[in-house]
């Protein structure tokens, strides 16, 4: 089959591309991103893509990198394609984040193509993974260790990342870069044995095809690709249950209900918590099983919290346990009447008004979504922001003031959550701890002319 047909069966096959799409193309200057860049554009007629390009300078080879960029720009200028250039000090960025070269360098990368793409407004981040990438992938992660999803290996999209080429070996992309007499930079340091993956693909897979089995690589294929139909059904089956048992909190921390949690047993609850683990997670990052076990114990047997590699926290509250990401930072918004203000740290959208007493007939609840305030008691401007240390303020009918930690804790609300409880402000201080009280001080009484009108409603649940 041509090489042409079969990335064009691969982009329908797997729903790739929509006409019309704006395609950021990852754009190293090797083969397969040369090769790639050539066939898209060769595309962009038919299906009126509109391309851009970004090449990322890890200065790790700096001469040859500005051969590459130099390469980069010219390629693009030929086939009338915009490209953008990044460069990043890659060797500093793992040291001070403590990863090895490769990961720091792919998550800079994975980081600066969804910036890019958000910044341009691009649809879909085309990328040059080929079949051999997917072999060597498979083989990693069962070296590595690890479970079936893992043996799913490198899939054809992920979001709005692609891999036109996907269906390609390394063989056939050279094949149709000679013939289409196009030139590549040649990147020495993939030639070694360095890293990880430059060892399998340079010594480890060529001494088994040369001394086990010369067909390992489809064979690692197969392997993925039935382990990828069996977790594809077993994702669905979770997925069915999990709306009973999971659920998200304003603030993002995922809750998994133990009460039900502890009736499955232990092949169901050790998927469902890589499925929660999956949502807080670093993308590509999964849990070791050695992690997950200790979170099922947690869960079973009851306990304060775990503390989990990635800068997660497991804390138990009652029948549930949660998990979330560690230091989460301060914030502070104004609020203007008559606008609808979102706080996206807690997903809450914030609606006010003002109208006259007549027209309103306020309600008392605890715990209330809406609340009535006396306007003219309000002393601008409002904000609304998280509890602080030391925050004090009147509940509604009380003589004096008291700390907001403690009528939480009266009203047994868990730690955990509080940091998810938002106070609306004026220069006085606290005028309302959302869902809850608001302050005797802007009360509505006999001598209220005006109603301030303030609600909160959640925008997202898991």
């Amino acid at each position: 089959m041509a090489v042409g047909k079969k990335v064009v069966d691969a982009i329908a096959e797997y729903e790739l591309l929509n006409r019309g799409d704006s395609v950021l193309v990852a754009l190293s200057g090797g083969p397969d991103s040369v090769a790639l860049l050539h066939m898209l554009r060769r595309l962009s007629s038919k299906w009126r893509l509109t391309l851009h390009a970004v090449y990322i300078n890890h200065n790790i080879r700096k001469r040859a990198a500005k051969q590459e960029e130099q390469f980069c720009r010219k390629l693009c200028d030929r086939l009338g394609v915009a490209l953008t250039i990044v460069s990043k000090d890659i060797p500093a960025l793992a040291k001070s984040a403590r990863k090895s070269i490769e990961q720091a360098a792919r998550d800079f990368r994975y980081e600066t193509f969804d910036r890019l793409a958000d910044e341009s407004g691009c649809h879909r981040i085309a990328v040059g993974h080929h079949v051999d990438d997917r072999v060597e992938t498979v083989l990693f992660r069962i070296i590595r260790g690890t479970g079936p999803t893992g043996l799913r290996g490198i899939p054809p999209k992920r979001g709005r990342i692609i891999r036109p080429l996907y269906a390609l070996t390394k063989e056939e992309i050279y094949a149709y870069l000679k013939q289409n007499r196009l030139k590549y930079c040649t990147d020495q340091s993939n030639l070694g044995v360095d890293y990880d993956r430059n060892y399998i693909r340079n010594r480890l897979l060529v001494d088994i095809r040369k001394n086990l089995n010369p067909a390992v690589d489809r064979a690692l294929l197969n392997l993925s690709e039935i382990a990828g139909e069996d977790d594809t059904f077993l994702s669905q089956y979770l997925h069915g249950r999990v709306k009973g048992l999971v659920r998200r909190t304003a603030g993002g921390k995922i809750e998994l209900d133990l009460s039900k949690y502890n009736r499955y047993d232990k092949w169901f609850r050790r998927r469902l918590l890589r499925y929660c683990l999956a949502e807080i997670s670093p993308p590509n990052q999964g849990p070791e099983k050695i992690v997950v076990d200790r979170l099922d114990d947690l869960c079973r047997l009851k306990g304060k919290g775990l503390t989990i590699p990635g800068g997660i926290q497991a804390t138990l509250a009652g029948e549930r346990v949660l998990l979330y990401r560690r230091g989460a930072g301060s914030y502070s918004e104004r609020l203007t009447p008559g606008k609808v203000s979102r706080l996206t740290t807690l997903n809450v959208d914030i609606r006010m008004s003002v109208q006259r007493r007549t027209a309103v007939k306020p309600e008392r609840r605890k715990q209330a979504r809406t609340v009535w305030l006396d306007y003219d008691k309000i002393h601008q401007p409002l904000v609304i922001r998280n509890i602080r240390g030391g925050d004090r303020f009147r509940p509604l009918g009380l003589a004096g003031t008291k700390k907001v930690g403690d009528y939480l804790t009266d009203r047994k609300v868990h730690p955990v959550y509080r940091d998810e409880v938002p106070v609306v402000c004026d220069r006085k201080g606290i005028i309302w701890l959302v869902g809850f009280e608001i302050s005797d001080r802007v009360k509505i009484d006999s001598s209220t002319r005006e109603v301030l009108k303030i609600g909160y409603s959640r925008r997202k649940e898991l």
